[in-house]
């Protein structure tokens, strides 16, 4: 790797001394992930988003499901995040909506509270791009699906006192186009090129193939999109480019981002009788059993909370568990989920004691 690149393979590399605010909110996962809308007019073949949310009018912070900013702004509290990245399918498509959640935001949590932005640029008219930055985004990220859409980079410079760049997929069959977006950035004075390691997911894995792709035996990406994201970053060095050209990892996203925003989350929303974990799940236990739940909330001094009529949540202890099931005659579980509000989905199911005389520990 040339000498005057930064970082490494598996946490990112840069062709400059810095990152994006939003990148630097992403690394020790203190910002929330706000997915506005699924809805999107470009059809990548390469989009991750599942089809659960894909082409759905589907709104949602973080792994939660909501219906109103408020609850948005609920689920911020709750994680502790610093900051937020508004995302979709498209966020422009739903205009509107995308606007009130950056104003109310910025309202709540302050002028610092940093929010940027992912859309393709088809609707970034300079209207809109100002109505943007008049609420308050710090930073817009456009990935130009058609030549055409790179404009709206230009107008958000004219528009906005923001920070600017694009954020791309890479993989060897889009290094061409991917160079041209650094030339592109470079050209229109730009802050950056992002970079992202091209994702395999169940949802685009046929579609990648049918592209000629191979994906990678060992993980979940298309192969060889290591070595053209970090050449790319390499030619920007070696060009004496302006723009910062970041390669992003995708075990960087998954393996490390998305845990460091869980322990965030699970520390601050433990419960008295759960434990987390350095993974950032929570572990509880849970007896269950119908009339002898209540039995056992009548009998016992523990600390517990009713998830419905015939389950309780209580310490994971296995030992104690069991006695108490045993006793009343109820069934006990160990069980590990993510630091949700609803505790789903779940990670893990151990049995404690199954209801006859059977104790697992």
């Amino acid at each position: 790797m040339n000498e005057r690149t930064l970082g490494t393979p598996e946490r990112g590399v840069y062709s400059k001394p810095w990152m994006p605010r939003g990148c630097e909110l992403c690394y020790p996962g203190s910002k929330a992930v706000i997915f506005v809308t699924g809805l999107c007019d470009d059809s990548c073949y390469y989009c991750p988003v599942s089809r659960e949310r894909l082409g759905k009018d589907v709104f949602q912070v973080n792994e939660r499901r909501v219906s109103s900013v408020y609850e948005v702004v609920e689920e911020i509290e709750r994680a502790g995040a610093q900051g937020a990245s508004i995302t979709g399918g498209d966020p422009l498509v739903k205009a509107s909506r995308t606007i009130e959640v950056i104003r109310v935001l910025k309202e709540v949590f302050g002028r610092r509270f940093h929010i940027h932005l992912y859309t393709s640029g088809r609707y970034a008219g300079s209207s809109l791009l100002a109505r943007l930055a008049e609420a308050g985004l710090d930073e817009i990220r456009f990935h130009p699906t058609r030549p055409g859409f790179i404009e709206a980079a230009s107008r958000a410079k004219r528009v906005g006192s923001w920070s600017v760049g694009f954020e791309i997929p890479v993989a060897p069959a889009l290094k061409e186009w991917a160079w041209e977006i650094v030339l592109k950035a470079e050209e229109l004075g730009v802050e950056f090129v992002n970079l992202n390691e091209m994702e395999v997911t169940q949802d685009n894995i046929n579609d990648i193939i049918m592209k000629g792709m191979l994906v990678n035996s060992g993980r979940p990406v298309v192969e060889g999109a290591l070595q053209a994201g970090l050449a790319i970053v390499k030619k920007a060095v070696s060009s004496g480019f302006r723009v910062n050209v970041h390669f992003c990892p995708a075990y960087f996203k998954d393996a490390i981002q998305t845990r460091n925003r869980f322990r965030r989350t699970a520390r601050r929303d433990v419960k008295p009788f759960e434990k987390t974990t350095r993974q950032g799940t929570i572990i509880y236990g849970v007896l269950e059993g119908g009339k002898a739940i209540e039995n056992i909330i009548e009998r016992t001094n523990i600390c517990f909370e009713r998830i419905d009529a015939t389950r309780i949540a209580t310490i994971p202890e296995p030992g104690f568990l069991a006695s108490i099931a045993k006793t009343a005659g109820a069934r006990a579980l160990i069980v590990e989920t993510h630091p949700t509000v609803n505790r789903e989905p779940v990670v893990e199911e151990i049995v404690v004691y199954d209801g006859s005389d059977n104790t697992f520990t």
